[in-house]
């Protein structure tokens, strides 16, 4: 588990927009040049940042956007922490980019929420990750299997490395990072944002239960063969429990959780069979008891992808 984020940080590269506060323009200066520094494996915030004081940074955003120094209490106190900042930004609640200032973006701020208290951070202080050295999210043996509260490392079409996280079934990019860059395509003209949504929005469905919808077969074959998932059974467990699914040739994908539930539940005697049949549950071999019921789980190991009934008819 990528937990010790410090070891892979680079310098900020996030650039302060201020001409619309005149008497802050000097402080903002001094802060938008703070993170460029060029590329550094740890963090690393300017000199010239660092003198400018904490109270400063407070006088600068009291006067922009009436904030006061209760709320950048948790960026003060974790101020040389900076794992601390990006896990709160990445994995605390209420994430918002400019909050509901509109002139929160263009002045450098984010804010989220600690305990249900809302808090600040200008984006100076806010390190960029080194998505390169993060561990892939890659499946083995159709297993995917993510910590929670996690960084890992999605490598788009364009062949570009972006840091995601994994949070309680949420599977996509992070807050730190995606909130500074530009919205809609990169340099290339290839609109990586809209690729990244589609593949985030599908794993996180799956890996949360809550179904496929709006994507169609070819377009889920194509996003799971990106995260090393091919057709068969698997499995993806990102931090709310283990799912389990079934990839078909055409697309489909098959709720193996729900259909197993299913074969659980039915009273198979009502449906014309009788104690001591056998029902082929892709390729385990499940008896009807007594109460016409079969007894499998879903951890099973399978090895086939059909249901076979015990008059020939197949599923």
């Amino acid at each position: 588990m990528v937990r010790n984020v410090a070891d892979i940080y680079q310098s900020g590269q996030y650039s302060i927009e201020a001409q619309k506060v005149k008497r802050a323009q000097g402080a903002l200066n001094i802060l938008s040049n703070s993170g460029r520094q060029g590329q550094r494996d740890m963090v690393h915030i300017s000199y010239s940042g660092r003198t400018y004081s904490k109270e400063s940074v407070v006088a600068l955003f009291d006067t922009a956007l009436n904030l006061s120094a209760s709320d950048f209490s948790f960026y003060f106190d974790h101020y040389n922490n900076m794992p601390a900042l990006l896990d709160a930004i990445n994995f605390g609640e209420g994430f918002v980019m400019g909050s509901c200032n509109p002139e929160m973006r263009e002045l450098g701020v984010l804010s989220f929420k600690i305990g249900g208290v809302r808090q600040y951070i200008p984006n100076y202080a806010i390190p960029k990750i080194n998505a390169g050295t993060l561990p892939n999210i890659s499946a083995k043996n159709n297993k995917l299997m993510l910590n929670n509260k996690g960084y890992y490392c999605y490598t788009a079409k364009n062949g570009e490395n972006y840091t995601w996280t994994v949070n309680n079934g949420h599977v996509g990019w992070a807050n730190s990072e995606s909130m500074s860059e530009a919205i809609g395509e990169n340099r290339s003209g290839y609109n990586y944002r809209w690729e990244m949504h589609q593949a985030s929005n599908l794993i996180s469905r799956l890996a949360k239960g809550s179904g496929t919808y709006g994507f169609s077969n070819e377009e889920q074959k194509e996003i799971l063969a990106g995260f090393g998932i091919t057709e068969g059974h698997f499995t993806i467990d990102a931090g709310a429990g283990t799912r389990h699914y079934m990839l078909l040739e055409n697309g489909v994908i098959v709720d193996i959780d729900k259909r197993i539930d299913f074969m659980n539940r039915t009273d198979w005697k009502k449906q014309g069979y009788q104690t001591g049949d056998v029902i082929n549950v892709y390729g385990k071999e499940c008896v009807i008891d007594e109460d016409g019921h079969i007894q499998i789980s879903a951890e099973d190991v399978f090895s086939d992808t059909k249901i076979q009934y015990p008059d020939g008819k197949t599923l």
